[in-house]
């Protein structure tokens, strides 16, 4: 299952979970493109997003710190790093999560290895470990991979070429894509970012007032 039910929820938590969500998918973006021209991704935050995938009320308590401050700053309009790449990245992973929610045999085929790795994940102790790591990435490259168009990740090939990078793209992807789930189901869409762009500024500068 990508998004765990929810109880019924007021208009303000909605909006505070699409602010949440977008704060998820841009941090997501962001440190993909860390990884592809620096090879580079802040342990911490990387972490933020593992223990999002892993953890099936994804977004409750948690402060995606980096995307809320990238977020905010791409919607009032301010030149940060990678933003076009970030813009590019989102705006994928929101199309093909919409895609996704439509396969029913991809949704059951990820509910059930994402069953397995929280086990592995348990047994493990750290959602970082590299056999989770790896576990994730394969999981990633035989569904969700499999929805057309790709998402193409290009950057400096001293980087890429690299397995334990690749594999950390593909687990912030799919970490994204439980992200973008959450967005699309508590209401967001393409509208929201245009009338409602101050509600989610006024959210995204309070990152940790998402109880």
């Amino acid at each position: 299952m990508i998004l765990a039910q929810h109880k019924p929820i007021s208009s303000e938590q909605r909006e505070k979970q699409r602010s949440l969500a977008l704060a998820a998918l841009t941090q997501v973006a962001y440190l993909v493109e860390s990884i592809a021209q620096e090879g580079k991704c802040d342990p911490e935050q990387f972490k933020v997003t593992m223990d999002a995938l892993l953890d099936k009320n994804y977004l409750e308590n948690r402060t995606f710190s980096v995307g809320s401050v990238k977020a905010k700053q791409l919607l009032q309009g301010t030149e940060i790093p990678y933003a076009k790449q970030i813009l590019g990245h989102t705006s994928a992973l929101l199309s093909i999560e919409k895609k996704l929610s439509k396969q029913q045999a991809t949704l059951k085929n990820i509910s059930l290895g994402m069953d397995r790795i929280q086990k592995q994940a348990l047994f493990f102790g750290d959602p970082c470990h590299e056999n989770i790591i790896s576990s994730i990435a394969h999981l990633y490259g035989e569904t969700i991979s499999t929805i057309k168009p790709r998402i193409i990740v290009r950057g400096k090939p001293e980087y890429l070429k690299h397995k334990h990078h690749t594999e950390k793209v593909r687990c912030l992807l799919f970490s994204g894509i439980r992200a973008a789930c959450v967005w699309r189901t508590h209401g967001g869409n393409p509208m929201r970012l245009i009338f409602g762009r101050k509600k989610i500024i006024n959210h995204l500068k309070n990152p940790g007032n998402y109880t």
